[in-house]
């Protein structure tokens, strides 16, 4: 019975701590908590019974305690914290909301749990592996300390603290959406370069021909047949506004990784071509503002709080997607129209947010809409064009709603805090585009 009982508790301490078996975050601190405490209860936690043999001699062991030791130098406990490392959205805002909360960090150990990781090669896939760099009061498990994050788990298990596990997770803070979350968050800057950093990133932006003010800009290419597709871009609708811009004197910046990118024309720098995780990261940080389809990518501007359009946005309360920081005062929006074939109208906002709390999920969303005849109406070089001359008036100080204006964006307000106040439903809290709103009126009905 005890090795029977050994068993089970070994086997529950290898799918809440080795990632790859985590998939929902309450499910997963319970099941931690749990853990712990039937650990506690049991008293089997020596080397013989736990999961994984992180070292293979007394002498490793000892080497690797020393090194333990120096970690905690200065520090009184240890936390783990999930850290989503599947998407790009998540994985980036993670790091942007620890680096928030830093002031009440700085006497923890802070050890970071990817979703996937191989705990017996230390394989582990970072959506961007420049990101942790910026961290380094966080422990981020890779091939160099893997064996370290292990031990660690083995031998010091009883000094983690679980309860922190979704403490720095963008779902849990953004899950009340009747308050704003990132209220706090205004004017904050998650990464500060150096001098150095800064003059090699200066030279990389002149290599690639930047010359002055730019923008960054990148439409959403990722696969997914008709559910994948919808928040995708194309490029050609950007044309337009490049020019405006162009015209101004500001440049145009292709970021991301160029995969499935179109070819690009128009004069616009592709620096997705000579991709550089580091230089990608940047691009972003003395970028006018950044423009492109809602997608993971639109974290790297948040990192340095700057402005953003989003565009081809299919919903409004993002559907359990994280959104980051997103303000009114800073931020612009476009959404997708949506068309009802059936009944041979479109959707307004508030027949958009009830499908949305009824399909809480963005694929069993999307899904709903594929399969019941709604289409939907990416927006146009137009569109686009109009929300990039207000960003630019808005950052050049020349912007301002008129009287009429005021009452539209007011009503738009008022919609989606309603929804937020009832369902707490989280919400992007970008301005909507102004002449978009004009133009479609018949979306506050």
């Amino acid at each position: 019975m005890i090795e029977k009982r050994k068993t089970v508790i070994k086997n529950r301490i290898k799918k809440a701590l080795i990632p790859g078996a985590i998939r929902e975050k309450k499910a997963a601190q319970r099941l931690l908590v749990s853990v712990k405490a039937q650990i506690a209860d049991t008293g089997v936690l020596d080397r013989e019974t736990l999961f994984v043999n992180c070292a293979d001699t007394d002498r490793e062991i000892q080497a690797l305690e020393q090194q333990y030791q120096e970690l905690m130098k200065g520090k009184d406990g240890i936390q783990v914290h999930f850290l989503f490392n599947l998407a790009l959205g998540a994985f980036v805002q993670t790091f942007l909301i620890a680096k928030h909360n830093k002031a009440d960090c700085d006497n923890k150990l802070h050890i970071m749990v990817p979703a996937k990781i191989n705990p017996e090669t230390g394989d582990v896939k970072l959506p961007n592996p420049e990101v942790p760099k910026f961290f380094d009061f966080l422990f981020v498990p890779d091939k160099s300390n893997i064996r370290l994050y292990l031990y660690i788990l083995n031998y010091h298990f009883d000094e983690i603290d679980l309860t922190t596990w979704s403490s720095f997770a963008p779902g849990s803070l953004e899950a009340d959406g009747s308050k704003d979350a990132y209220a706090d968050y205004r004017g904050f800057k998650a990464i500060e370069y150096s001098e150095e950093e800064k003059r090699h990133g200066d030279e990389y932006l002149k290599k690639i021909g930047v010359t002055g003010r730019y923008v960054s800009f990148r439409n959403r290419v990722a696969k997914g047949g008709s559910l994948g597709g919808v928040r995708n871009g194309d490029t050609s609708t950007y044309y337009k506004a490049v020019d405006y811009l162009q015209n101004n004197g500001i440049q145009c910046v292709y970021v991301g990784l160029n995969e499935n990118a179109d070819e690009l024309g128009n004069g616009i720098i592709d620096a997705s071509k000579q991709y550089d995780a580091m230089m990608d990261l940047y691009i972003h940080s003395k970028a006018d503002f950044f423009m492109g389809d809602h997608s993971g990518i639109i974290s790297f501007a948040q990192l340095f709080d700057r402005p953003m359009i989003l565009l081809n946005l299919p919903y409004f309360t993002m559907s359990g997607d994280a959104y980051g920081p997103t303000f009114v005062e800073r931020d612009l929006l476009l959404p997708e129209k949506i068309f009802d074939t059936k009944n041979k109208k479109y959707l307004t906002i508030r027949q958009m947010l009830e499908y949305e709390m009824t399909y809480p999920e963005y694929k069993d969303l999307v899904e709903y809409y594929v399969n019941n005849g709604f289409v939907f109406e990416k927006n146009t070089e137009d569109e686009i064009l109009s929300v990039v001359k207000e960003m630019l008036a808005r950052i050049e100080g020349t912007f301002a709603y008129s009287a009429e204006e005021q009452k539209l964006m007011d009503r738009y307000f008022g919609i989606m805090q309603n929804n937020a106040d009832r369902y707490e439903a989280k919400w992007c809290r970008a301005s909507i585009g102004i002449e978009f709103l004009k133009n479609n009126q018949w979306l506050l009905d």
